[in-house]
């Protein structure tokens, strides 16, 4: 039987909010939010990616959202910008829910280019470098690798096409001993005694274990929990409750019917909003 949340409290108590992220891995929102803030964490993650060891992050955004008026805004793992002016973009991916992955990759290139370029410059010069790392739970492609960067080349020859973007799918699913399948494997565990992804071990043991870490946990579920209430409020619709009930269940990793409690969602709704969000299963 699932636990019930605290009748005592909107949120979860502080003995339940640290049993649940001891057991969160980095396909978890919540906690991968925290650890892409933290600038070496997100900084290791990058160099084990790209395989450069000095690439020094001068900025980075987690839930970074780039707002389209005529068409769909998106909202980033974490964007950010390292000392060469180059920009990287991280997505993770929990489940396939059926998403057109390339398709996706395309849509969140070119917004993020849109919106980094100089839209006076008639040469184009301005355009940024632009590396996508796609980070799935599963093989999406089913091909039995790791990593699939997406590789350009000029006709049939072996000359290499730069056009500035570069694109990577990356997974935790299979295993093949490199230095980005051991962080992948990081990825499924988060493990707080785990030690060995340097700074990023570091961040997730503090975040898990240590008083000033769950308060950082702890803040970020409530901005999660006013943003759930104040998405309901504004929508005023059954979808648009549903769809903040999804994202905390997604995002804190409890149960529809805690999710439920959290937006005070009256008792004789519940099965109502079960049987909606099953249909989208």
């Amino acid at each position: 039987m699932t636990k019930k949340l605290s009748k005592s409290s909107l949120l979860l108590t502080q003995e339940e909010l640290q049993k649940h992220i001891l057991g969160m891995t980095l396909f978890n929102d919540l906690l991968a939010r925290a650890v892409l803030e933290d600038k070496e964490a997100c900084e290791h993650i990058l160099r084990v990616l790209t395989g450069i060891k000095t690439l020094v992050i001068k900025k980075n955004k987690t839930q970074y959202v780039i707002s389209k008026l005529s068409s769909h805004s998106i909202i980033m793992d974490v964007l950010a910008e390292d000392a060469n002016n180059k920009l990287y973009e991280i997505e993770i991916q929990k489940a396939d829910g059926g998403i057109a992955h390339e398709k996706r990759m395309l849509y969140y290139a070119s917004t993020i280019i849109n919106e980094y370029f100089f839209k006076g410059d008639q040469t184009y010069a301005s355009v940024p470098e632009l590396h996508i790392f796609y980070i799935s739970q599963t093989d999406i492609w089913k091909l039995g690798k790791t990593c699939y960067p997406i590789l350009k080349f000029l006709g049939d020859t072996n000359t290499p096409y730069n056009d500035g973007l570069h694109m990577c799918y990356i997974n935790a699913e299979v295993n093949d001993n490199s230095s980005i399948a051991q962080l992948m494997q990081y990825f499924a565990t988060a493990d707080a005694g785990d030690f060995s992804q340097g700074k990023l071990s570091q961040c997730i043991n503090n975040l898990k274990t240590t008083k000033e870490g769950l308060a950082t946990m702890d803040n970020f579920s409530k901005q999660i929990y006013e943003a759930g209430i104040n998405d309901g409020r504004a929508e005023g619709k059954a979808e648009g409750k549903a769809e903040s009930i999804k994202n905390l269940m997604s995002t804190m990793n409890v149960s529809i019917d805690q999710a439920m409690d959290i937006l005070k969602t009256p008792p004789e709704e519940h099965q109502y909003f079960k049987d909606l969000l099953a249909k989208e299963q």
